[in-house]
């Protein structure tokens, strides 16, 4: 009986369902066996080697060799290949561009940091974000075709077209076409975010917020910003703004930093007054405790706020001065307990001054799984250095 052209395509439709479920049983658990795979996937044995086999043909999955264990034919095992290829996130701040690569199963295995100025032109900004991809890849050891996506965490509020809407850090920031640039003249994906919601998305999927469902993240460093995750979602709300209270004058955050600032001696660069601070209050210098209490005091009613509408389980402090959460967590949390009928539990950040790029680097594996592996773009291809 011949096959109608319906038949025809709902045999390739179950194709690529099932070639979606192996591969996803396979990159969740690192390294599974066939019965294993047969398990997590819910598709039957036969199914599984068709599709097992097609997959390692196209180079998405690897056979490893297999442990001999007594009589008998040895258990064959599948790994995904994570090496395929990589992403790149970085944060483009007002003093510095921060860059990660990654591959596909979020291993880092590069980083760069170069250092600019607010007052850095556009062009020269960008093309040192160029200078930190081609650092991470040139320190991983890799060709610059290897690179399947980058993403961008900048300051200010991102839409969802990766166009800069609003930076008030970097004098001619806004308008800047993040996506555009950094897929000009290459095959590779681009995105962008706000480095706050960013920074979030790397707390929850990486950081000190990987068990938790709800938390706001308080992203403390020269900049200030507030995030959200929500039933283990980042939340960016409808015009990529959630939680963004820069423009509120009763929240005084933004000036907060100058309480830092003023606290260390006037010969220290202004990029080291804060961390002088905060170390001159671990040796428990008056002035300098009165300083963090009082920066503690500002951020602490922006993430009041934050709390009081959303009513999290967590609040993560994250961004560079989470590395001083030893003498602002204390400050922070009594500030939160005059302010909150509720404080939730509070732990520091993971990942520091990273956590931006991390985050990025984690937006860029998103946009790759949505372009190959969503079943509705078809069947997956041949595994090449542009397979993207």
């Amino acid at each position: 009986m011949v096959s109608t052209m319906s038949e025809a395509g709902d045999q390739s439709r179950l194709r690529q369902l099932n070639e979606r479920a192996v591969l996803a049983a396979v990159r969740s658990a690192g390294e599974l066996r066939v019965a294993e795979i047969v398990e997590h996937s819910g598709l039957g044995r036969t199914a599984v080697e068709e599709v097992l086999s097609s997959l390692v043909t196209r180079r998405w999955l690897a056979e490893s060799e297999p442990a001999i264990r007594g009589r008998g034919r040895p258990a064959r095992s599948y790994r995904f290949r994570a090496e395929a290829g990589y992403v790149v996130g970085l944060d483009i701040g007002a003093y510095s561009v921060r860059g990660v690569l990654s591959d596909l199963g979020g291993q880092i295995h590069a980083s760069a940091r170069l250092t600019v100025t607010p007052e850095t032109p556009r062009r020269d900004r960008l093309t040192i974000a160029d200078q930190v991809v081609a650092d991470c890849l040139r320190d991983a050891g890799l060709a610059a075709s290897r690179l399947w996506a980058v993403g961008a965490g900048t300051t200010g509020l991102v839409g969802a077209d990766g166009i800069v809407v609003r930076a008030n850090a970097i004098p001619d920031w806004a308008g800047v076409d993040l996506t555009e640039h950094f897929t000009r003249g290459s095959a590779r994906l681009a995105v962008a975010d706000n480095d706050s919601q960013l920074a979030a998305l790397a707390e929850q999927r990486r950081g000190a917020a990987a068990d938790v469902a709800d938390m706001v993240l308080l992203h403390a460093g020269r900049r200030t910003g507030l995030a959200l995750v929500l039933d283990g979602r980042l939340r960016r709300g409808a015009q990529g703004a959630a939680a963004d209270m820069s423009a509120l004058r009763t929240v005084a955050w933004e000036a907060a930093i100058k309480y830092l600032h003023d606290a260390a001696p006037p010969e220290v660069p202004i990029a080291d007054r804060a961390e002088r601070t905060f170390a001159a209050a671990r040796e428990r210098d008056r002035a300098a405790q009165t300083a963090v209490r009082r920066y503690a005091r500002a951020m602490a009613v922006a993430a009041a706020t934050a709390i009081a509408i959303v009513d999290p389980r967590l609040l993560v402090l994250g961004g560079t001065f989470s590395q001083a959460a030893d003498v602002l967590m204390e400050p922070l949390a009594a500030e939160l307990a005059r302010l909150c009928p509720r404080v939730p539990e509070l732990r520091a950040s993971s990942l520091g001054d990273v956590c931006v790029a991390i985050g990025a680097a984690c937006l860029a594996l998103d946009a790759v799984d949505e372009r190959l592996l969503t079943p509705t773009r078809g069947s997956l291809p041949v595994l090449t250095a542009r397979s993207i």
